[in-house]
């Protein structure tokens, strides 16, 4: 009896362990068929989704990178054309100052030159006038001086000599 106790004791164990194997195996199979394979497939779902949002992300920053120098480019071209423009509006600038110093300068010439005509055509007018009253004046005074009427050739005489007198 011992031995068969000893025999049903191991053969408990041992049908204990195949059941337990059995239904390990059994449970194994079940989880693997109902429960790994939709969680491997959400897993797999979610690692394309993270991957194709890394390559997104990629990209994204690849585009980002391109038009930052895109626009760095354009920046340095767009500062370049103001210094372009500011040194020609510059140019310009200092050319119109020439010209309208030239011309004003020109005018202040002309004008100048024109006072001078003026001024000598004046004079001429007015020694002109001074001639004429000088010599009625004097050939007044003569003919009271002298007491006689001039000749016109002393007349002239006496008006060329006082001219004479007063240019001196």
């Amino acid at each position: 009896m011992k031995l068969l106790f000893i025999l049903g004791a191991t053969s408990t164990a041992l049908g204990n362990t195949i059941v337990t194997l059995v239904s390990f195996l059994l449970l194994f199979w079940l989880v693997k068929r109902v429960a790994w394979k939709p969680l491997m497939g959400m897993l797999e779902e979610r690692e394309r989704v993270i991957n194709a949002d890394l390559d997104k992300a990629a990209k994204n920053h690849e585009i980002s990178q391109q038009q930052r120098s895109e626009t760095e480019v354009q920046l340095r071209e767009a500062r370049t054309n103001a210094n372009e423009l500011l040194s020609k509006a510059q140019l310009e600038g200092s050319a119109l100052q020439k010209t309208i110093i030239k011309e004003a300068n020109e005018d202040a010439q002309r004008i100048r030159q024109q006072a001078q005509r003026e001024v000598a055509a004046e004079r001429i007018r007015t020694l002109n006038n001074m001639r004429s009253e000088i010599s009625g004046l004097s050939i007044d005074i003569a003919e009271k001086i002298i007491g006689r009427e001039l000749t016109s050739s002393d007349h002239e005489r006496l008006v060329d000599e006082f001219i004479q007198g007063l240019e001196d």
